[in-house]
């Protein structure tokens, strides 16, 4: 499988639901490989465990709509602290081998731009690598940070790599270091907005559960040792897909529901006198990938399953800041 930063969402939930994409009952759902931009039947609207907020400050979480929502399945979104800036992983079917979807010319990540209130439609990034599968974008607008599975990697699992922009488009692609990949083995990763600190989860000796959240600074020579986070944050679940506002006050997370609902869920820490709070459970019901924008919108993975527990699709929420503005 691609590096667990990648599909571990996924994969965790075929725990609790089949891995495969079926149609609905009584809903004809087709794929079609040739572009994501198409008239479909909206299975949010048959979804048994749509997001759940607990607590007030955001209005009813809704899907993208098209040109986001296409025809297949969106997950992993990274929303700019602009928030007009969206990239997100596209793959049609998720039943299809890794190796067919790093030739199916569809699968990868994608990038959409809003003007005017309006998503433009999405554009799939080529970033190297003969039958490559990438996905797991974090940006500051200079560098793109991706993972890849592709020839050449350290880590059979996939790598991080590191892309710069050039002329407007994403160039000069290598891979972030041995280091990363497999000796931490990073899976999710988020930087603090100076870029000297990075957030991540990973499954390292003497941490708590099975994956856990660390953080590493850079230094002049390259990077420091690794720290978790502590206990109030780790726990014995799994502790995946970090990430960090812009202040630096607060940490969000994906983690097993503590309130009884199915599948992930998504956490908040409040940082109070040097110390991260108790992680507070905000969003829940198959929720995980939490990118959020300056203006305090979230944006995040929702996987529905039909009664039967099957897996339906994958589709990109958000929620909007009951103070935003909504453009």
């Amino acid at each position: 499988m691609l590096k667990k930063r990648f599909f571990s969402f996924l994969l965790m939930n075929c725990i609790l639901v089949s891995c495969s994409n079926k149609d609905m009952k009584n809903a004809n759902i087709e794929t079609d490989l040739s572009s994501i931009e198409m008239n479909k039947i909206d299975t949010s609207k048959y979804d048994p465990n749509p997001p759940i907020f607990h607590g007030t400050g955001w209005g009813t979480p809704q899907p993208l709509p098209a040109p986001i929502d296409g025809e297949g399945n969106e997950l992993e979104p990274f929303i700019t602290l602009a928030g007009d800036e969206l990239y997100f992983l596209f793959t049609p079917d998720f039943s299809v081998s890794e190796a067919k979807r790093a030739l199916d010319g569809v699968s990868g990540i994608y990038y959409s731009k809003k003007e005017n209130g309006v998503w433009s439609p999405p554009e799939r990034l080529e970033l190297g690598g003969d039958n490559a599968l990438n996905g797991c974008v974090y940006t500051d607008g200079k560098t793109l940070w991706f993972c890849s599975l592709r020839e050449g990697n350290y880590n059979p699992q996939g790598d991080y790599y590191t892309a710069s922009l050039v002329n407007g488009q994403w160039r000069d692609w290598q891979n972030a270091g041995e280091l990363l990949n497999r000796i931490l083995d990073v899976e999710a990763i988020h930087f603090s907005s100076d870029q000297h600190t990075m957030i991540f989860s990973a499954v390292l000796p003497n941490g708590y559960g099975y994956s856990d959240l660390w953080q590493i600074h850079r230094e002049e020579e390259g990077w420091a040792q690794p720290e978790d986070l502590g206990s109030v944050v780790n726990s014995p679940y799994e502790e995946i897909f970090p990430y960090l506002s812009e202040d630096g006050t607060q940490l969000w997370f994906t983690s097993f529901s503590r309130l009884g609902y199915p599948g992930y869920a998504i956490f908040r820490s409040i940082r109070q006198d040097g110390a991260w709070g108790e992680p507070q459970e905000i969003l829940s019901n198959y929720v995980s990938e939490v990118s959020i924008d300056r203006a305090g919108n979230l944006y995040f993975t929702h996987i529905l399953n039909d009664e039967n527990d099957e897996l339906m699709e994958t589709k990109i929420y958000v929620a909007y800041k009951e103070t935003a503005v909504i453009p």
